[in-house]
């Protein structure tokens, strides 16, 4: 899903839901998008997508609200006030447990261009203070409006049906709006009203593998052949850069000796990792790729671009006492 490119706004409602009234603002009807919201709302949703903080999840059941809703929806468009008034009226019960005071829940539909696919946004619209200036008098007076794309939203989803297909059925974020917030507010939006459960990302799958691995290695340098060693470690960044990341099948190539890779692979698990082969974050593993960091005792690190860094640094074969020797050439030099 954070793989979306392109983003066109179909529909749009925006219900409100303040803890002072006796009953939530329900949208009956759809807003009409102007060329300025829709791109204000269409920026929005974009920025959500791409956020690197952004958290991946999977709905706890079918029958959850917002998983039969979002069905509904993209089955059946025409059906989508109905649908978010009862989005609007599930988001409104759950914030009865909450002690924010107002809020607003903007619950978009809106396609991929590139392959049709549609999706629902849910973006929690936190008010924001603002003071314009009355021109009959000169005094200035409070409104609120509603947080423009610079500023990240601290909460919002977008989500599809639920499929077991599908790793992932929404991407999301539940940043609390202040240290010391409620923890049932904390807990309102990804347990109770999402009725979802995080599932780790591609980009933090891959990061893990790639920095356990060097991890790995270095652990066990002294009973790691140099040539098995180099093959795992360069096979994982380069397979961190394609359609398909299988550890398992890396590490039996690699190591060739069963019990190595069962504690390789073990290692991974122990760290955190959910799935033995997954699609990585390219992106990610690219721009990593970048820079070489060669890891030496007491911390001391030799960094620097990967085109060019063996041109400067030159490691010479283990000694026997399994010491590696370092040669740094440079005719530039400069102490910091």
């Amino acid at each position: 899903m954070q793989s979306i490119e392109a983003i066109e706004l179909n529909r749009l409602v925006i219900h409100g839901v303040s803890n002072m009234a006796d009953e939530p603002e329900i949208a009956e009807k759809e807003e009409l998008l102007t060329e300025g919201m829709r791109h204000f709302f269409e920026e929005h949703i974009r920025n959500c997508v791409k956020s690197s903080s952004a958290k991946t999840a999977k709905f706890t059941s079918t029958d959850a609200t917002i998983s039969q809703c979002a069905a509904r929806i993209i089955e059946r468009p025409e059906d989508f006030v109905e649908q978010a008034k009862v989005i609007g009226l599930w988001f409104a019960h759950n914030m009865e447990r909450s002690s924010q005071v107002q809020t607003f829940l903007a619950v978009g539909l809106f396609t991929n261009p590139d392959n049709e696919e549609r999706f629902i946004a849910l973006l929690k619209m936190d008010p924001i203070r603002a003071f314009v200036r009355r021109a009959n008098d000169n005094k200035f007076e409070q409104i609120q409006t509603l947080p423009d794309p610079t500023r990240q939203l601290l909460r919002y989803a977008v989500a599809r049906p639920s499929n077991d297909d599908n790793r992932t059925d929404l991407i999301f974020r539940n940043q609390p709006a202040y240290k010391d917030e409620d923890p049932e507010t904390s807990a309102m939006w990804q347990e109770a009203f999402l009725e979802a459960v995080e599932v780790a990302t591609p980009r933090q799958m891959t990061q893990l593998v790639v920095k356990e691995t060097e991890k790995w290695i270095q652990q066990n340098e002294e009973v790691l052949e140099e040539e098995s060693a180099t093959q795992l470690r360069n096979a994982v960044r380069t397979l961190a850069q394609s359609d398909e990341l299988d550890v398992e099948a890396i590490a039996t190539a690699a190591l060739k000796d069963e019990q190595l890779v069962e504690e390789y692979v073990g290692r991974l698990l122990d760290k955190g990792l959910t799935e033995t082969t997954f699609t990585p974050d390219k992106g990610w593993a690219e721009r990593s790729a970048r820079k070489t960091t060669y890891l030496c005792d007491d911390g001391v690190q030799i960094t620097g671009p990967s085109d060019v860094i063996d041109d400067v640094v030159q490691v010479l074969p283990k000694t026997p006492d399994r010491k590696t020797r370092v040669v740094v050439e440079t005719r530039k030099f400069q102490q910091k």
